[in-house]
């Protein structure tokens, strides 16, 4: 026989080896000194044995694998005709010694089973979204009618995954990381990234914010809230989500960074980052589960910015030290609670007094942080209603859905993009809602309701509405009385006479303050200015008590540099984007109606999509040079209070059963034993029993 290729060989012996029952392997090989190939010899899979000093081998700790290989000498073997280029069978044994595999078994032989490209391009797009290999493999079943018709098995799926992750950075995870930021700012001049090594050109920390996020930094930048999180990729770095809220109230991404270690060093060098990032602005206000190295870094960075400590994990660290109910209750009404300086101090005595905690350390310690968290010391700083890092917690369980601690870096900036675009879809789906829709308005001041609610988004719509429902319930406590361009209000709760709340009102600049100070914290308009705007007989709310960051109009009020060109940018990519799939949906139709269509066109479409992908790899710009040349992989994080471990130390396999070494549960000798002591158990018994029923057998009378 003779064949044109090398390759037209091997499929020929592939083919028949399907068609008898065997599976084929490469063997020996001969090459001319320049490199040519001569001659190729294939195998029967079960040509050969096992090496016998892996058959005996001391060492082992799994058990060996199943014998597959027994000596068979079927074989082909094709050699190169110089003259006519040809290659030629020159030998061939067809002959077996072992029962052939039948054909329902067929689909399990490796030299039969192959990801062809559709499935590959269906496998990659499925892992890249995080789905798992299990239900990837699902799918192909599906899609190629069940197991036996897909053309290789769950294992190979579990290997093709594998390899393609590791393909994607084969030129190093930090390096691949790096040069795929760089391109980030090739294509969007508003993407920002920097990052640090350390000893012997390994990554150190690493932020990047794309121009959406500072965009909304300079919009929503005012309030700031971070927290660390471990366990997010295989390097275990401390992971920092720098976020806080807009106009929806919804979570605002600003930034995301990886760092060394969660030492005061590494805090400083990411708000550093991160306010050359954001043009130099700095947040009015920051949100802290008061790591000490964080406070280092807020105070060095962030000067003037007012601190506030999570009362979440204020609360949860009383309880912890079980301190009591008394005190917890008293703790949550001042960490809430809109009271005086002078008020506080008063209660927090008699309260650590009637506790009995005056001298307990970690109650010292929060009363010298007071002013961190209690609400009395903070009423009037602007933290857009938030007190606690739940929104970093609720981030990082969030972001859980979309990675895993085996991930590398570059897999969690491509997951971790996707868990944006979501944010940002659920942002422009409240837009849409905002703008499209209106609420029922049916309060009695409908002038107010309505005038809120066409300035408001829904969700502040209906914050702002709690405070219009609760100011009928305020009364004068004395006629007003005016003091030069301001007029002073007195209002009592009905009912609650002792609790007094000061409103003036600014004639001249037509602005209202409450001694309450909602509005400077919150950014809405509390119920006592309403009351008094009410009794005024005012028309209309002034402009001055809507916060331009909570209305429909935000997104207006400022831009990045790049905004227009981006913009453009993107309208462009969306316009051409739908002519694309309004021109391929009649294909899709149509392949999808057959396998051999459906087979045809994934082909062809993964042909069309590698050239595409080549010649936009060939029209890129020339890369970036870099500040510091290629980067190493980091190394791995131990997180907060883990045990000191050698990096590359692998610890042994142990036994489920006794949980000691160098065996496993059918091996371990407790097994054993206790096998044992039951048959002589057993043993003993039946000795026994025949003892017995002799006995009785010989003396029936007496028994």
């Amino acid at each position: 026989m003779v064949f044109d290729t090398l390759e037209g060989a091997e499929l020929f012996y592939n083919a028949y080896a399907k068609q008898i029952g065997f599976s084929i392997r490469k063997r020996d090989s001969r090459q001319s000194r320049s490199g040519q190939m001569l001659m190729q010899k294939w195998v029967c899979s079960k040509e050969g044995y096992r090496q016998k000093k892996w058959i005996n081998y001391a060492a082992r700790i799994r058990k060996p694998r199943r014998l597959t290989r027994g000596g068979c000498e079927a074989m082909i073997r094709v050699n190169l005709d110089r003259d006519t280029e040809k290659w030629v069978v020159k030998s061939l044994v067809s002959a077996h010694n072992h029962k052939l595999v039948p054909s329902k078994y067929v689909h399990l032989l490796r030299s039969h089973r192959e990801i062809k490209e559709g499935d590959e391009a269906l496998i990659e797009s499925l892992s890249t979204v995080g789905v798992s290999t299990r239900h990837i493999t699902e799918i192909c079943k599906e899609q190629h009618g069940g197991y036996q018709n897909m053309g290789f098995i769950p294992k190979d799926v579990e290997n093709k995954v594998q390899a393609i992750r590791m393909n994607k950075i084969k030129g190093g995870d930090a390096n691949t990381t790096i040069g795929y930021f760089e391109g980030r700012v090739q294509a969007d001049s508003s993407f920002s990234f920097d990052y640090t090594l350390k000893e012997g050109n390994k990554l150190g920390n690493l932020f990047w914010a794309d121009s959406t996020s500072r965009s909304d930094y300079a919009l929503f930048g005012d309030v700031l809230a971070f927290d660390a999180c471990y366990r997010r990729q295989k390097y275990n770095n401390p992971l920092v989500m720098l976020i806080g809220v807009n106009h929806h109230h919804q979570t605002v991404m600003f930034g995301c960074a990886f760092l060394k270690d969660e030492k005061s060093e590494s805090y400083i060098w990411l708000l550093d980052t991160f306010v050359k990032c954001m043009g130099g602005k700095k947040p009015l206000s920051v949100i802290t589960d008061g790591d000490k190295a964080m406070r280092q870094a807020i105070s060095q960075v962030l000067p003037k910015a007012a601190h506030r400590l999570c009362s979440w994990h204020i609360d949860r660290n009383a309880g912890e030290l079980r301190l009591g109910l008394m005190f917890l209750q008293g703790l949550n009404k001042f960490m809430k609670s809109r009271i005086s300086v002078e008020e506080f101090e008063e209660s927090w005595q008699h309260l650590v007094t009637e506790t009995k905690l005056d001298q307990h350390p970690w109650v010292k310690g929060l009363y010298a942080d007071r002013h961190m968290w209690c609400e009395a010391y903070l009423k009037g700083k602007f933290f857009g209603g938030m007190a606690t890092t739940s929104r970093c917690e609720g981030m990082n369980s969030t972001i859980n859905k979309y990675v895993d601690k085996k991930l590398t870096l570059f897999e969690f900036v491509k997951r971790y993009e996707r868990m944006v675009d979501k944010l940002r879809f659920n942002e422009s789906k409240d837009d849409f809602r905002a703008f499209n829709s209106k609420s029922v308005c049916s309060h009695v001041l409908r002038g107010y309701e309505k005038q809120a609610e066409e300035l408001y988004t829904p969700t502040m719509f209906e914050l702002f509405k709690e405070e219009l429902n609760g100011e009928t319930s305020y009364l004068l406590s004395e006629p007003m009385r005016k003091e030069g361009e301001f007029e002073i209000f007195k209002l009592h709760q009905w009912s609650k006479s002792s609790r007094v709340r000061i409103v003036e009102y600014d004639t001249k600049e037509d602005k209202v303050i409450c001694s309450c100070s909602l509005f400077e914290s919150m950014g809405i308009p509390c119920r006592h200015i309403l009351n008094v705007i009410k009794l005024r007989g005012m028309h209309a709310i002034p402009q001055s008590c809507f916060k331009l960051r909570w209305t429909k109009k935000a997104k207006g009020l400022g831009s990045t540099d790049a905004g227009p060109s981006l913009l453009d940018n993107k309208l462009v990519e969306t316009m051409r984007r739908g002519a694309l799939v309004a021109k391929s949906y009649k294909i899709f139709q149509m392949a999808s109606q057959s396998g051999v269509c459906f087979d045809k066109a994934s082909t062809e479409l993964t042909r069309l999509s590698s050239g595409i992908e080549k010649l936009m790899n060939e029209s890129m710009p020339p890369p970036v040079k870099r500040k510091y040349g290629d980067v190493r992989d980091p190394d791995i994080v131990k997180t907060k209070g883990t045990a000191c471990v050698a990096p590359n130390s692998k610890k042994p396999r142990k036994c489920s059963k006794c949980r000691q070494p160098d065996h496993n549960k059918t091996r371990c000798p407790r097994g054993m034993y206790k096998f044992f002591l039951i048959f002589d158990c057993l043993g003993e018994c039946i000795i026994l029993s025949f003892l017995v029923l002799f006995s009785w057998q010989s003396n029936p009378v007496q028994h």
